[in-house]
């Protein structure tokens, strides 16, 4: 048996039927609405999942499979590590167990394995670590040092981090924005939701203003090809990396030390919502919560912020 220890990921072999199945999988995921994140997600756990089989079992097709040789992959260092060599993390282990497990059940259902040898893999759940949001005060904070610039690179950077706050929209649902999402009469942003469904925002009246501003000044920058509502300086689409660089670049002016990514801006919008309304079923409505329990964390969150200032009297 060959020992897949110091084998780079990048360089495990995929058998080519194994990898047929891989691939017709992700279309499946994709024809069912998932996510492109997740689709590409299962993809490389799927893909190093084959790759290490492949190695420790030549010629492996996806009907012999048992149940001891996926003990067996799930427990190589190629799936425990990282490429860099570092521990994967709970999460990441929990996804790729999601992954191979989902995979076969489709191979069942599809006929192309007799059983399922991956139905007694377990997916213990994984504790959720309470997301990092500002507080009122460093919201203020934020904004202040936004609303006082007048640069073109302002204006556009003030218009993200407000929408970001003031619905709570997604990163990726954010930089897939149109110019035609946006109905200023009608008070609403058209949204391609996760899952690829279509969600329509609530824009309340400052927000409105705000956006007016910014497009008149992408007017004014000139006539783009470019459809998207946020551009870069090049007349392209903002990318979920530029957002994030801009975003550190204005939590640093204002001085804000958290260590805080986009997403925590939607964190932001749900806890100061149910702090406002004390009702996770509104909280839930904005966010295109599927599941009650994702958004109950922000009712843990909002009794943190109770109790902090309790024992501050």
């Amino acid at each position: 048996m060959t020992n897949t220890a110091n084998i780079p990921l990048q360089l495990l072999p995929r058998p080519e039927p194994f990898g047929q199945a891989v691939e017709a999988f992700g279309r499946r995921l994709a024809a069912d609405g998932r996510s492109p994140n997740t689709i590409n997600a299962y993809m490389r756990d799927l893909k190093c999942f084959a790759g290490v089989l492949s190695v420790r079992h030549p010629g492996i097709a996806v009907n012999g499979v048992t149940t001891g040789m996926i003990d067996e992959a799930l427990t190589a260092p190629a799936v425990l590590r990282t490429v860099s060599d570092t521990p994967r993390s709970p999460a990441s282990l929990h996804r790729f167990k999601a992954a191979v497990r989902s995979f076969f059940t489709w191979l069942e259902e599809t006929g192309q394995a007799s059983e399922n040898p991956a139905r007694s893999v377990t997916l213990h759940r994984i504790p959720r670590t309470p997301p990092s949001f500002l507080t009122e005060a460093e919201k203020r904070r934020l904004l202040k040092e936004l609303r006082g610039r007048s640069s073109t690179l302002a204006i556009r950077d003030r218009a993200v981090i407000e929408l970001f706050l003031g619905t709570g929209i997604r990163l990726q649902e954010l930089v897939d924005l149109d110019i035609d999402d946006v109905d200023l009469d009608a008070k609403h942003l058209h949204v391609r939701a996760k899952g690829d469904v279509p969600q329509v925002k609530f824009l309340k009246s400052k927000l409105r203003s705000l956006l007016r501003g910014y497009l008149k000044e992408r007017r004014r920058q000139g006539d783009w090809e470019c459809r998207a509502l946020f551009l870069s300086n090049r007349g392209t689409r903002l990318c979920e990396r530029q957002v994030a660089r801009r975003l550190e670049h204005w939590l640093k002016a204002a001085g804000i030390e958290k260590q805080l990514t986009p997403h925590s801006l939607r964190h932001t919008f749900a806890t100061h919502l149910y702090s406002r309304t004390g009702d996770i079923l509104v909280v839930q409505r904005a966010l295109g919560h599927r599941d009650l329990s994702t958004t109950q964390i922000y009712t843990h969150l909002v009794d943190g912020v109770l109790e902090d200032a309790i024992e501050r009297l």
